[in-house]
């Protein structure tokens, strides 16, 4: 008896590639990492300018340190977001 049935091929296709995220996710995520970098810049043009004095304020440190951080995940989701498009 012959078997009707069509073989299948010794090697099976690789999986496709993995699609990025689409365009509307990117400009979203893009967008979101720009409103995180404004604390930062606000936060370094106050201490170019001299904030509150030179007292040494260590709550106003910690503050700036705070909003430098925060725009640095600001940075690291526009690199994310521009590299898996």
């Amino acid at each position: 008896m012959s078997n009707l049935e069509p073989t299948p091929p010794a090697t099976p296709f690789p999986p496709p590639r993995p699609q990025g995220m689409g365009g509307c996710m990117v400009a979203f995520l893009v967008l979101i990492g720009v409103a995180l970098l404004l604390p930062g810049i606000c936060s370094l043009i106050f201490m170019g300018l001299g904030g509150f004095g030179s007292g040494g304020n260590g709550g106003l440190a910690g503050l700036w340190f705070l909003t430098i951080l925060i725009a640095a995940g600001g940075v690291a989701l526009i690199m994310f977001a521009i590299r898996n498009r």
